[in-house]
C-alpha cells in the first residue's frame, strides 16, 4: 500500500506493478481575505504501469467563495494527468530519488477554473528511510499556472514515522515562492491503516504569518483496489 496522501511532501514510492490505488480527500481552507475553498472530493487514481513507474490522473470537486460572493460556487478543477518515477534506490547515506511530472488540462473542468494553456509541473523527490520506521522527505520543483511563462517554485520538507504498526504521524513545511507573492505553510496530521488495503488520515494546516486568518483542515482515505 503506497498512499499519495496526506501532505504535500511526496516520497519516492510508486504504485506497485499492475495495481490501482484510489486516493480521496476532503479539505477546507479559510483565507485571510475572507475567501474560502471547500474541496468536497480531491481524487486521484494511480496505476503501476511498469516497475518503478506509475501513471496518475486526478481532479478536485470544489465549493469556493472568493470573498465578494454571497454564495459558494460549485466547480470542478482542471483534470491533471502525469507520471511518477522512482529513479534511484538508496545506498548508504544517499537518499531514494524520484521525479513527478504532471500536466493540467485547459479543456476538462469547470470553464471558470480552466487555465488558458496547458499547465505543467515538475518536482524532484528525495527520501531517507531510517530503520524502516521513520522517514525524511524533501521536494523541490516548478509549477506553471497556464497563464504566464513564469513558474512558481515549490519547496517542501517533511518528517514522519510509525507510532504503532498501524498508526503514523507526520509534520511538514511546504512553500510556494513567486515574484508576486510567497506562501509558507505547515501541515501536521495522523494516519491509520485498519488493513493493508486501506489508509485513513486527518490533518491540519497553519500559516504562521497569518495565524487565525489562514488555515486548513482535511481528512481522507486511500484504497488499494486490486
Amino acid at each position: 500500500m503506497v498512499p499519495d496522501r496526506p501532505g504535500y511532501t511526496d516520497g519516492t514510492d510508486v504504485t506497485p506493478l499492475h495495481k490501482i490505488i484510489w486516493d480521496n480527500g476532503f479539505h477546507y481552507e479559510s483565507m485571510k481575505d475572507g475567501a474560502s475553498v471547500m474541496t468536497l472530493n480531491s481524487t486521484i487514481v494511480r496505476y503501476g504501469i511498469i516497475e518503478n513507474v506509475e501513471l496518475r490522473v486526478g481532479t478536485d470537486f470544489l465549493l469556493y467563495n472568493f470573498g465578494n460572493d454571497t454564495k459558494p460556487t460549485f466547480g470542478i478543477a482542471p483534470l491533471y494527468f502525469g507520471t511518477k518515477i522512482r529513479l534511484y534506490e538508496s545506498h548508504n547515506a544517499l537518499p531514494n530519488v524520484g521525479i513527478r511530472a504532471e500536466l493540467q488540462s485547459p479543456h476538462i473542468g469547470s470553464k471558470e477554473l480552466l487555465p488558458s494553456h496547458i499547465a505543467p509541473s515538475l518536482c524532484l523527490l528525495f527520501e531517507h528511510i531510517i530503520k524502516d520506521r521513520f522517514w525524511i522527505c524533501y521536494n523541490g520543483g516548478l509549477e506553471w499556472d497556464g497563464e504566464t511563462a513564469e513558474p512558481q517554485v515549490f519547496l517542501a520538507l517533511g518528517i514522519g514515522g510509525n507510532i504503532t504498526e498501524s498508526l503514523g504521524a507526520f509534520i511538514e513545511t511546504y512553500n510556494y515562492l513567486h515574484s508576486e507573492q510567497n506562501q509558507f505553510m505547515t501541515e501536521f496530521g495522523f494516519t491509520w491503516m485498519p488493513s493493508h488495503r486501506v489508509q485513513l488520515d486527518i490533518e491540519a494546516d497553519l500559516d504562521w504569518k497569518n495565524l487565525g486568518k489562514h488555515f486548513a483542515i482535511g481528512c481522507g482515505v486511500s484504497w488499494l483496489i486490486n
